[in-house]
């Protein structure tokens, strides 16, 4: 495994000696290829604490965590002596809001930034700032604009080219589709799910949009209060039973189809995932 977490909690120090428990007793493995993963949870329940641990921008408070054969302990001293560098470029970590990481002058010197900094020399960062800025749907032109003339999607767009650049086997997104419209963030999502089909790699996206989840992930993640509570597949989340302990709100996709077995008297074999799929079970049960 690419990723794996034994026993990790992880706590902020407060102001007294108690601190605030983020992480509790966390076990995980995440795989280098092949993974698309939804990490979901209310607002609190340590999603973004745990996606820092992914590449060692945290480190455990207890346990350990193991990123691509380096062990990451409570143990701070340790910690330092390995070389944490390769993890964040094999890792990378978009995070949710684009502009605290664009801060050249130009598109192209914000994307080729990262890859000159592992040691990359210029022309092959410029040519993978050519290939990624495309991968995340925009065209050359884009490389010689300012980010800060950028729209929010575009910067986000940005964002994901600069970490993309660096060619790592896992990519974390901290709601990426936030602050979006409906058109923009299908069309972000289908930039994310090209980058799993296409280039090979494992997505996780942290994310409050339960469509994203039903719609795209292979697997989801749920935590609550810290804990881990559920890792499985994304029919099985929306069972009655969770969306009512868990308060989760129903897929559109999801709420559609119950609405529709109501109304007509029917029972679909299968949970559809998309509306395509809903369209081609309906005419089954209608002949």
């Amino acid at each position: 495994m690419a990723i794996k977490f034994e026993r990790v909690s992880f706590q902020y120090r407060g102001i007294d000696e108690k601190g605030y428990l983020a992480l509790a007793d966390i076990n995980l493995s995440i795989a280098a290829k092949g993974e698309f993963i939804t990490l979901i949870g209310e607002t609190g329940s340590g999603k973004s604490t745990l996606a820092q641990h992914m590449n060692a921008l945290l480190t455990p408070t207890e346990g350990r965590v193991h990123v691509f054969g380096v062990k990451l302990t409570s143990d701070k001293k340790k910690n330092r002596r390995q070389r944490l560098n390769p993890i964040r470029q094999r890792v990378g970590l978009v995070f949710q809001f684009p502009e605290y990481q664009l801060f050249e002058e130009t598109v192209l010197k914000d994307i080729i930034f990262g890859p000159k900094n592992f040691g990359v020399g210029q022309d092959e960062a410029v040519e993978r700032a050519k290939k990624m800025i495309k991968v995340v749907g925009l065209d050359e032109s884009y490389l010689e604009r300012s980010p800060f003339n950028l729209s929010g999607g575009e910067k986000k767009r940005v964002s994901i080219a600069g970490i993309l650049a660096m060619e790592p086997e896992i990519l974390i997104l901290d709601e990426p589709t936030s602050g979006l419209d409906p058109m923009g963030r299908n069309a972000l999502l289908e930039v994310f799910h090209n980058i799993h089909e296409q280039l090979g790699k494992t997505v996780v996206i942290i994310t409050h949009d339960m469509n994203t989840v039903y719609e795209y992930a292979k697997r989801v993640l749920v935590l609550r209060e810290g804990a881990l509570v559920y890792d499985g597949d994304p029919s099985g989340l929306f069972s009655r039973k969770h969306v009512e302990d868990w308060n989760l709100e129903l897929p559109e996709i999801l709420r559609i189809q119950r609405a529709l077995e109501e109304r007509f008297g029917i029972k679909l074999d299968k949970s559809p995932r998309s509306r395509k799929e809903l369209i081609e079970a309906l005419g089954e049960v209608v002949g």
